[in-house]
């Protein structure tokens, strides 16, 4: 008996949905009542390079921290609205199981000029404390990672996909995650 050509080429389209595996985008942590949804799977986040992850961890456990990025790119700007949304709702949540208040302090600039959260003209802020960078593919990532220097984490991606997955990265690092549970 020969099978026609087409439902042959269905078999084999078949087979190999059903052996495609199933994202992780889930996390969830004991003695914490939620469960944190990430954008990636998390076994592409976990390859991000991260620099200093443990002294990463503890600015963020300090519970203040500037938020800067540079506004002159509009794609840039909604890049950074999500990966931001995604990082604020997980991070705080999980700070406050861990007895942490995260407070932030939003600031943009445009070559020289400085605004703050609400779009108000301000002298360059002092950015001596814990500051979170974002850099995106048109305003300055070289690569796609979350590093410190100093009291500066700089998360970037030279990518959207890129960048959320930096900023995913981010959230696993607070989180102290560096591996998956073997199921």
């Amino acid at each position: 008996m020969k099978f026609p050509a087409i439902l042959l080429v269905l078999i084999v389209i078949a087979a190999g949905c059903v052996q495609q595996e199933i994202p992780v985008t889930e996390v969830s942590i004991p003695g914490h009542n939620e469960i944190y949804t990430f954008s990636n799977d998390l076994r592409e986040v976990l390859p991000v390079a991260a620099s200093g992850q443990e002294e990463i961890r503890q600015q963020f456990l300090g519970g203040q921290m500037n938020f800067v990025f540079d506004g002159s790119s509009a794609q840039d700007n909604a890049y950074f609205t999500i990966v931001m949304t995604n990082i604020m709702a997980k991070v705080p949540i999980y700070l406050a199981y861990e007895g942490v208040v995260l407070k932030f302090q939003s600031y943009y600039f445009m070559e020289d000029v400085w605004f703050d959260r609400s779009g108000n003209e301000i002298e360059k802020p002092d950015l001596s404390g814990t500051t979170l960078w974002l850099k995106g593919p048109s305003t300055g990532a070289e690569g796609t990672s979350v590093n410190i220097i100093n009291n500066t984490i700089f998360v970037q991606g030279t990518s959207y996909k890129n960048l959320t997955l930096a900023g995913d990265k981010l959230t696993l690092v607070v989180m102290g995650i560096d591996s998956l549970p073997q199921p």
